[in-house]
């Protein structure tokens, strides 16, 4: 009997301290021993869905405009301007490519611009004043909003002198090349070089349209 009682007043004291080990466990104890925890995947920045028509749609092609015939293009990894450094891709001028996917600015919500995303050396993001819908070699036909005929730049500049004669409204023209302003990097025009008849100069990309 004496032994019978020793071991059970041995027992108590022991069944309590593993009570109240468990209680402590299971209040301080890590989620994760009793919850499989999801992992939370990084944010990604997705392309602002637009509800406006733009000049290219998703699957269009279109033609990367540069400053030099020479010098490769960076193109940003998101939608936007570029920043210093963070190239999503490089592109050469006139390069032809395929719209994957159009966005405005995914971080400045008052960047009016619209954004192509294209394939060149990887994916990247142009914008639409440097995107054409011509390249050399085209035709096209010089069309103004108000139907007036053009007279041609002298140089890829707005503030070059213009040649004396105009190219007639609803003329076919050979484009024979395509630039951006190359001394004002403001300046967010698409110049392109055609012949028209016996003249050859520059207008804007906004006065043609591709033959019907």
């Amino acid at each position: 009997m004496m032994t019978a009682h020793r071991t059970r007043a041995l027992l108590a004291p022991c069944a309590v301290f593993l009570i109240l080990s468990m209680a402590a466990l299971a209040c301080t104890a890590n989620d994760t021993l009793f919850i499989r925890l999801t992992d939370t995947p990084p944010p990604t920045i997705t392309p602002t869905p637009l509800a406006i028509t733009t000049k290219f749609k998703v699957g269009d092609s279109g033609v990367v405009v540069g400053i030099s015939e020479f010098a490769a293009i960076s193109l940003p990894a998101s939608a936007g301007p570029l920043v210093p450094g963070i190239g999503g891709a490089t592109c050469f001028p006139n390069t032809r490519v395929t719209v994957l996917d159009v966005s405005r600015n995914v971080n400045d919500p008052s960047d009016e611009t619209i954004y192509y995303l294209v394939q060149c050396s990887g994916k990247g993001w142009v914008a639409e004043y440097r995107f054409s819908r011509f390249n050399r070699g085209d035709t096209a036909i010089v069309k103004t909003k108000d139907g007036s005929d053009v007279k041609l730049y002298r140089r890829s500049d707005v503030n070059s002198a213009q040649l004396d004669e105009p190219c007639p409204n609803g003329t076919e023209v050979k484009v024979i090349g395509l630039t951006a302003n190359p001394s004002d990097r403001r300046d967010r025009n698409i110049y392109v070089q055609v012949r028209c008849g016996a003249l050859s100069g520059w207008l804007l990309e906004e006065q043609l349209a591709p033959p019907s």
